[in-house]
């Protein structure tokens, strides 16, 4: 098993992944609203020259979506393509980030599904 991470940067995307999620059989995540640190740093006096930055790879958005979701190692793929099919794709710039943990154990939840 491992969890899956990822930001997504416009929240937009969030409702076509979770139903493409539903579509392949994932049926649990969880997600949590964001902020990224160029986000924060904009509005400090301090470091000005991140307002732009804030700007340029958010689009304007001032939060973030941060979706985790326990699933079994060969599912991941699935998962990715989907999110960098709606996404346009992750590498593209301000799009958001991705990455997996393992996970040694799971207590609750329904992730055997998964």
């Amino acid at each position: 098993m491992e969890v899956l991470i990822f930001v997504l940067n416009d929240p937009r995307d969030l409702e076509e992944i979770m139903v493409e999620f539903t579509n392949i059989g994932i049926s649990g995540s969880t997600i949590i609203d964001t902020v990224g640190m160029a986000n924060i740093l904009s509005s400090c006096e301090d470091a000005s020259m991140f307002s732009s930055l804030q700007l340029l790879l958010n689009k304007g958005r001032s939060s973030n979506k941060t979706v985790f979701t326990v699933l079994k190692k060969e599912r991941i793929e699935q998962a990715l393509e989907i999110i960098n099919k709606v996404t346009g794709g992750l590498n593209g710039p301000g799009n958001g980030i991705a990455f997996t943990i393992p996970v040694n154990r799971v207590f609750g939840g329904s992730f055997q599904q998964n």
